[in-house]
């Protein structure tokens, strides 16, 4: 099984989550600024639509900046602490 997959035109290595983390927040800014809308005519009826579900998106980035963070060492999350004073 490969373990590249194409994101936007771009070849990725999905072993490398920063790498997909890049990718992903570029097809979120392309949805984001309607640049991935697709139109099509019926007659003289227009209908403009995309094909991406953003929350399944921002899932994904959340997904995967957690994985780009623990791949490059950066803790994202740190214990409370607790201070006793009198």
């Amino acid at each position: 099984m490969s373990s590249s997959l194409t994101i936007g035109g771009v070849i990725v290595d999905i072993d490398d989550p920063c790498a997909v983390l890049t990718e992903l927040r570029k097809a979120e800014l392309t949805i984001a600024t309607g640049a991935a809308v697709s139109m099509t005519r019926f007659g003289e009826d227009e209908v403009r639509f995309t094909e991406a579900s953003s929350s399944r998106l921002s899932a994904l980035i959340e997904k995967y900046e957690g994985l780009c963070a623990r791949k490059s060492g950066i803790r994202r999350r740190f214990a409370a602490r607790i201070r006793w004073t009198d």
